[in-house]
């Protein structure tokens, strides 16, 4: 299938980008050369490309782009040029001697130096001769353009170490430098980010003289499609060398960095990486004469007519060598803050400004699970379709979310108009699929309006609630749904400074109605503003201390040890923000020196070639203290509220003390950010380093991982009940108790087995069950007979018969994908497990472990068991009953069960109404 017109077209404009891209960040001249205005030079190139019917005018407009460098080493190349048939020829290096003494080198079939050893014979044969000659005439100009890689002379020049026959005195090369980003230098500074480019810089070669060496008139001819040794140039420095230049020719002669990219319609582009840098700080590349070449049918050869003119009397004038600049001053981006529309040239100029910056300067690229020229490809006909300010200005913060990275913040003025700056004294998150009023900023102000913890919103304004928080979410970059979905809630609230938004709710009695409530600038912090009142620091037990680190101060953390001094645990509750203390808190928590932190990753970009470039890696560690160490156990509360600074002050205290995790995943992202600009006066923000943990595993898009997952629920929080702080009391007052009573180092090794319920097992399965009654106070008298035989067919509602599936385990549990399992240590049973099918589930029940076998790891052993076998089944959901304060929900929830709200009939449930809660494992 041909391609279409607009594909060609549109092809071009990519080609365009990279070429731009390249040239922008890697081409030295654009660190120093203030009077190149490259944007300007792409804005005059696009209507050209635009224009263009073929590859010709392609490449010619790609090439007047390119003419703002005013570089003959970066140009277009439309096609590769024919190699010409090579005349016979003596094999070279040939050399003849002039009747007068003059030594003259022929090297102008370069692709006779690819036979390495005939070369170097021919080159010691011609050393021999230099003692003899009066001068030396180096002929490099080649015949063709070789069909092999520039180097082959040079390599052969230098191995043969012929310079140093032709100076009494040390000779030096030219060093060669290039630009080296270290990550993306932020346009808007002032910020405290890492980041910075510079030159980097070749070192030259010192060349010593020979025993024989001596002083002789040298010079080397070339052309376009020479070589040039860097001994010539070090020669020609010296002042012991002339270059004699035929035709046009450049320092791309002698080997400066280029780089080959292709484009489309068979047009490549070769761009400059580096430039020659001398001892005395000079650059460039100056010949001592320019010879106009004469046609090739011409028996006359003026150029080796001038080589030895000059070669006879040799009196030479030195080209006047410009110093470089000592250092890159690179100009800043321009913003064009006076184009909050701009014409399709300047919009284009914000994509691929976007699209290069991410191209090199992303650590985390090869997560974003995309194409990133398929990016560019959507968003160049996006852009140039942008009929308004606001249409452009979303245009630039969608192209942006492509990346998936929750630091992807694009700051402009005109969505801040839009969105609005101001926002009311709540905020929303999503729980169960729904918003969910769960914080007050200000409750004299939002209670009296009639809201309440808890409270669902259905609409905003009218408008549908979970639909404005979708139409919020396309403008917003996250690394993952979850954190997506956070920052998009938060955003649906937005609107003018003063104006009053209008939230239609259903409270916890299922009521709905209207609540108005006024937006403020005050409020506008997503992840500045405190999210909890109350104490920073108190005790919630005589074992248990509190912190909250979205609020507490480096100041205070000295005092808040103080005061947890003689409890056994602390939780530190990171759901928000903090205030540094990760430098302050981690080293009170460890003995142990030099504890690895974290792992960073920062791009060391050299070359546009992402397959050459680096990265600057640094390990950090927890620096150590004079103070005294808190012995007891730690956890952390987290949820999406957690993000950069708040997962790395997670990774200090993992590494302390194997601190525990315990809520829901984070915002998954982490590193210093930089930033660039676009025309509109729009800056855009994205993640500059990467971290990782200290061992290599990825960080960005998984976040923190909690060891006990606990979600919230609306129930929950319409109940005030912070279901992520009880868990986190229920695991610690449970590990408190075990070290107090049950001491591990007391307990004897039990090896443990899982086995599915066969018949034999049926009679020690009761056994096991009576021994569960017997805890709740129920003796069965004829428990070691096992349980009578009523002769009833399975009921189990029939209220005579209230363990009637622990009697029929093969109506109860042995049918559709259900099964029952029974840990055994040897001969001894440990606790059971059953799984009932229930159509569109499994039910989890009757898990129960004997008393003295409790803490073991036996109760996750059958929950594992089970899980594992609803996975084979293609089981979509577990669920299970269990007391709200008790063991049973601290294991589920580390099993991977979080608690759901109760349908209308479960609410009716006998368990429910006995104070239990409903969990629920979803595995797809």
């Amino acid at each position: 299938m041909e391609p279409s017109t607009e594909s060609i077209r549109v092809k071009r404009l990519v080609g365009l980008c990279k070429v731009w891209g390249v040239v922008k960040y890697f081409h030295p001249y654009l660190a120093y050369r203030h009077d190149i205005d490259w944007d300007a030079a792409l804005v005059a190139a696009i209507p050209q490309v635009n224009a263009v019917k073929d590859a010709a005018e392609y490449a010619t407009a790609v090439q007047g782009m390119l003419a703002a460098l005013d570089d003959p080493v970066t140009r277009v190349i439309q096609q590769e040029p024919a190699t010409a048939t090579t005349p016979p020829h003596e094999k070279q290096p040939s050399y003849t001697v002039t009747p007068d003494g003059i030594l003259v080198i022929s090297i102008n079939y370069y692709d006779d130096l690819s036979d390495f050893f005939g070369a170097a014979q021919k080159l010691d044969t011609i050393k021999a001769e230099i003692p003899k000659a009066r001068g030396m005439l180096f002929d490099l100009r080649a015949a063709t353009p070789s069909s092999s890689d520039m180097g082959d002379l040079q390599f052969m020049f230098r191995n043969s170490e012929i310079a140093s026959t032709l100076s009494t005195t040390p000779l030096v090369t030219a060093g060669e430098r290039t630009r080296m980003h270290l990550g993306l230098a932020p346009q808007i500074s002032g910020m405290g980010f890492p980041y910075t480019a510079a030159f980097q810089i070749t070192d030259g070669r010192q060349i010593l003289p020979a025993p024989e060496a001596r002083e002789l008139p040298v010079v080397f001819l070339i052309n376009g499609w020479s070589e040039l040794p860097p001994e010539a140039l070090a020669l020609q420095i010296a002042g012991k060398a002339a270059i004699i230049v035929e035709g046009d020719a450049s320092d791309a002669s002698l080997g400066v960095q280029t780089y080959l990219i292709t484009l489309s319609d068979g047009v490549s582009a070769e761009i400059r990486l580096g430039e020659l840098i001398s001892e005395d700080g000079a650059g460039g590349f100056f010949p001592d004469q320019v010879i106009t070449p004469v046609a090739s049918s011409s028996t006359d050869d003026p150029a080796l007519t001038a080589s030895l003119k000059l070669l006879r009397d040799f009196k030479l004038n030195p080209p006047q060598r410009t110093p470089l600049p000592a250092h890159a001053v690179p100009a800043p981006d321009n913003a064009y803050p006076e184009m909050m529309f701009p014409s399709l040239e300047y919009r284009l100029l914000a994509v691929f400004r976007i699209w290069n910056a991410i191209q090199y300067f992303f650590p985390y690229k090869d997560l974003i699970e995309e194409d990133w020229d398929d990016v560019l490809r959507e968003f160049i006909p996006r852009m140039e379709q942008a009929d308004s300010d606001l249409s452009y200005h979303m245009a630039v913060a969608e192209m942006v979310t492509h990346i998936h990275d929750s630091h992807g913040f694009v700051r402009s003025p005109v969505l801040w108009e839009l969105f609005g700056p101001a926002w009311p004294p709540i905020r929303l998150q999503i729980i169960e699929n729904m918003p969910v009023i769960t914080l007050m900023l200000d409750e004299e102000i939002a209670r009296p309006a009639g809201i309440c913890y808890g409270d669902v919103v259905l609409k905003i304004d009218g408008e549908d609630a979970l639909e404005r928080i979708a139409d919020c979410a396309k403008y917003r970059a996250a690394s993952t749904p979850k954190n997506l979905m956070y920052q998009a809630a938060w955003a649906s609230l937005s609107g003018p400074e003063g104006s009053l938004i209008t939230l239609t709710v259903r409270d916890r009695d299922n009521v709905v109605k209207d609540v108005r409530l006024p937006r403020k600038a005050e409020y506008a912090e997503l992840y500045g503003l405190p999210q909890r009142s109350g104490d920073v620091t108190m005790l919630l037990t005589e074992d248990i201390g509190y912190a909250d680190l979205d609020r507490l101060e480096v100041s205070e953390v000295d005092e808040m040890f103080e005061k947890f001094k003689n409890t056994q645990a602390i939780i530190f509750d990171m759901r928000g923000f903090p205030r540094r203390t990760m430098f302050a808190i981690p080293p009170r928590l460890t003995e142990r020196k030099e504890v690895k932190v974290a792992l960073g990753q920062q791009p060391c970009v050299m070359t546009p070639d992402r397959s050459w470039n680096v990265s600057r890696t640094w390990v950090q560690s927890i620096s150590s203290t004079g103070k005294w160490t808190y012995k007891g156990k730690t956890v952390m509360l987290i949820d999406e509220r957690a993000i950069s600074q708040a997962e790395h002050t997670g990774l200090f205290f993992e590494a302390a003390n194997g601190t525990k995790f315990i809520g829901s995943h984070t915002a998954d992202t982490n590193g210093d950010i930089t930033n660039l600009t676009v025309p509109g006066d729009i800056m855009i923000m994205f993640t500059g380093q990467a971290v990782r943990h200290a061992d290599g595993r990825q960080l960005q898009r998984i976040g923190l991982v909690p060891d006990i997952e606990v979600r919230l629920t609306i129930a929950g929080i319409q109940n005030r009940k912070d279901e992520v702080l009880e868990s986190a009391i229920h695991y610690l007052q449970c590990e408190i108790e075990k070290s107090q009573s049950h001491p591990i180092a007391s307990k004897p090794e039990v090896d443990i087995v899982i086995k599915p319920f066969q018949w034999e097992d049926w009679y020690v399965m009761w056994k096991l069950n009576a021994y569960h009654l017997a805890e709740l106070g129920i003796i069965i008298d004829d428990a070691d007979q096992g349980p009578p035989d009523f002769n009833l067919p399975y009921d189990e509602s029939n209220p005579n018969y209230p363990e009637m599936d622990m009697a029929w385990i093969d109506e109860a549990y042995l049918k559709g994908r259900g099964n029952f399992w029974i840990a055994w240590s040897d001969d001894q049973p440990l606790g059971h497990v059953g799984a009932q099918d229930c159509g569109d589930y499994i039910e989890l029940r009757r898990m129960y472990v004997r008393a003295e076998y409790r803490r073991r790891g036996v109760g996750t052993l059958l929950v594992q068991a089970l899980i594992e076998h609803c996975k084979r089944q293609k089981v979509s959901e577990i669920k299970v009953w269990t007391a709200d304060d008790g063991l049973g929900r601290l294991l589920y929830a580390k099993c991977g069960f979080r608690q759901i709200a109760l349908s209308d009939a479960e609410r009716a449930h006998k368990r429910a109404v006995e104070g239990e809660i409903r969990m629920c494992l979803e595995l797809r």
